[in-house]
């Protein structure tokens, strides 16, 4: 494959074309590198991957993130140096990210103080105005940026990066949008690239002709009025002349409202603008963004639109990834799922970096998975994700362990959360699991109900319940002729909706029914591409036909707002959908009854009916933990996990579940 044959970087001798970029994870409070953040990356390294960047990591005091590695003063270079070290010395080559965020600076990171920007712009994602800088501090900021290179030289890592993509403070620069000075850093293109091309001449400066030099660059801002991919090419061209020896190229700011590595993106399918900038330079350019899979990022490769590939987060989530790509081993790799709920929601919202389908992630200094001592048989009720990380586990260790799941296959609720849009990924999970289970020899029983008696009838040391949950019991009354149905019937297709339905149940479940019934009938990206290769159709009505399915949907909350239980990262594409294909959101409005009719609502003290041919039941989960009450005394040991404790989501059965199995 391309994907390993070794790479030359500047000065920099790669053994293969997967980088691992810097990633933001909140495990350094005082900026110190410590134990958790260098096992953490000594994983990665020895997992195979050929460049581990490690960052942000901070040049000043005044565009600080939180809890993010220091590089803004000496004190912090023997622990970036023992960083440096685990990474090489486990095989990978070591990067660190120079980072200033400018204006996405927030004041709280920097002791109430404003933060800096080319321009008093307020930033949507800050909710703050910044400062604008004097000349005397951009003077500064840049000199900051070569010190902070020099630093990162100095500490043993074998090149650096700058940070100029997804809105900070050099693409504020770069920008219109942002960059209003009437100096020689703003105003025409020359001017507003001084900023970016002075750091890294200052940089280069810093660390000498043999160092290597990267750069992140956004290859679209995606911002209304702001830099497309002609103009980073541009910028890429002046970056390469001013001692650039790789561009790094991402898409988007944390402000556009593009979608830039949710599940709604497709695999690889910002690629094209890395294709765009390697047209413009004679240096290497690495592709970024939904890059999950080895065959993918080798398909990239091999089509020429870069020369190396970013796995961020899949490498969170299977640090293995390359080795097993290596050795052909693609079943087991264990697929990023595009879900943001570990890495990315927590980040926005100052917490550790954590992993839904790894729950090792951020962990590996304090977990270690053992054989067992003492192998016992272990029964696991519901092949749901909890019940099938704790077989895979405990038997990965040794234990004889046997599922049984009610159901003709495996998956429990993944299934369900795997059918609405861009929600695909989560399948990959469940084929890992298939996989594992079989590798690992735990014996699956399909279409196997279980039931107290039988279970202490078998032979077996512990049984462990992960049945999941059920619906919740609707709070208001139902006519035994009206067409309520269960949210499930919708998802799995078992239930057909008629033109004009509701969905009572504003959380995450509800939103996506919505979303997925209102994109019924809508035009599928198949025949989008054929109108549009033939010209059949005008741009706006293929917009049209893309954005209006056949149903008339209301989507009715109890509670203020919908999507309150979804991830802050992607609550905003969700509602964007919703407002995209015509949903009708009615939140604050208690439901009195369904009837034959449709559904009574109450609003402003009177009673109104909202018609509905179907009625779709969102309405939450309670646990179904019936088994484990029955079984009671009735078995010598017995653990009950995942949504069989208490319903939440699936980061807490696969965690559960994990746990269990390495103590066991």
């Amino acid at each position: 494959m391309k994907l390993f044959q070794p790479i030359k970087v500047g000065q920099m001798e790669l053994k293969n074309r997967i980088a691992m970029p810097a990633i933001h994870h909140c495990y350094t409070p005082e900026g110190f590198v410590n134990e958790r953040l260098i096992k953490y990356y000594e994983t990665r390294a020895r997992g195979g991957a050929g460049l581990v960047t490690v960052g942000g990591c901070s040049i000043d005091q005044l565009g600080l993130g939180p809890n993010m590695i220091g590089l803004h003063n000496d004190q912090f270079i023997d622990g970036l140096k023992e960083l440096s070290g685990a990474i090489k010395n486990n095989g990978a080559a070591a990067a660190a990210q120079l980072y200033q965020a400018g204006r996405y600076t927030h004041s709280m990171m920097i002791g109430g103080q404003q933060p800096l920007a080319p321009s008093a712009v307020a930033s949507r994602l800050t909710r703050e105005t910044p400062r604008e800088m004097t000349l005397e501090e951009i003077e500064k900021v840049i000199e900051d940026y070569g010190q902070a290179a020099l630093r990162t030289k100095k500490a043993g890592f074998d090149a650096v990066e700058i940070l100029a993509s997804a809105g900070y403070l050099i693409c504020q620069f770069l920008s219109p949008l942002t960059n209003q000075r009437t100096d020689q850093y703003g105003g025409p293109w020359e001017n507003r690239i001084r900023f970016g091309i002075e750091a890294v001449q200052k940089v280069r400066e810093a660390v000498g002709p043999d160092f290597t030099v990267m750069i992140r660059i956004s290859g679209h801002d995606f911002m209304p009025g702001g830099n497309t991919n002609q103009e980073a090419a541009l910028f890429a061209r002046e970056l390469e002349k001013a001692g650039v020896d790789c561009l790094n190229v991402t898409g988007g700011w944390h402000e556009s409202r593009v979608p830039q590595i949710t599940g709604d993106l497709p695999r690889g399918g910002f690629a094209y603008l890395a294709r765009g900038i390697k047209e413009a330079v004679n240096v290497p350019v690495i592709a970024s963004n939904r890059i999950n899979d080895p065959l993918v990022a080798e398909e990239i490769l091999e089509q020429g639109m870069a020369d190396l590939v970013n796995m961020g987060r899949p490498l969170i989530a299977d640090p293995e990834l390359p080795n097993k790509a290596v050795n052909q081993s693609f079943d087991s790799i264990r697929r990023c799922i595009a879900c943001n709920q570990g890495c990315l929601d927590m980040v926005f919202t100052m917490q550790d970096v954590h992993c839904t389908v790894n729950p090792a992630a951020g962990r590996e200094h304090q977990v270690e998975i053992r054989p067992a001592e003492n192998p016992r048989r272990v029964l696991v009720i519901g092949g749901g994700p909890g019940g099938m990380e704790t077989a895979r586990l405990a038997a990965a260790r040794g234990h004889k362990v046997t599922l049984w799941e009610k159901d003709q296959a495996l998956g429990g609720h993944l299934y369900y959360a795997a059918l609405p849009p861009g929600k695909h990924e989560f399948m990959s999970l469940l084929d890992y699991y298939k996989c594992e289970l079989a590798r690992n020899g735990v014996q699956v029983i399909l279409n196997r109900e279980a039931s107290a008696e039988e279970i202490a009838s078998v032979e077996t040391d512990v049984v462990v319940v992960a049945t999941g949950a059920k619906g919740a019991t609707p709070p208001f009354p139902i006519s035994e002729s009206a067409n309520a149905v269960p949210v499930l019937d919708i998802l799995n297709g078992s239930v057909v909706p008629g033109e004009k339905v509701v969905v009572i149940g504003g959380g995450s479940v509800g939103c996506e029914a919505a979303v997925s019934i209102a994109e019924m009938g809508a035009i599928s990206a198949e025949n989008l591409k054929f109108l549009m290769e033939n010209d059949a159709e005008t741009p706006e009505k293929l917009k049209e036909m893309l954005n209006r399915g056949t149903r008339e949907v209301t989507l009715v909350e109890f509670e203020k707002g919908i999507g309150r239980d979804i991830g802050v990262s992607t609550r905003w594409v969700t509602i964007k959908c919703i407002r995209r294909l015509g949903v009708k959101v009615m939140d604050q409005t208690p439901v009195k009854e369904i009837n034959t009719s449709g559904v009574v609502i109450e609003k402003s003290g009177a009673e109104t009916l909202l018609p509905a041919d179907t009625v779709v039941l969102a309405i939450g989960a309670v646990a179904n933990n019936t088994l484990a009450g029955e079984l009671e005394g009735k078995v010598d040991e017995m653990h009950v996990i995942g949504d069989a404790h208490k319903p939440r989501k699936i980061t807490e059965a696969i965690r559960e579940g994990f746990d269990l199995a390495r103590e066991l």
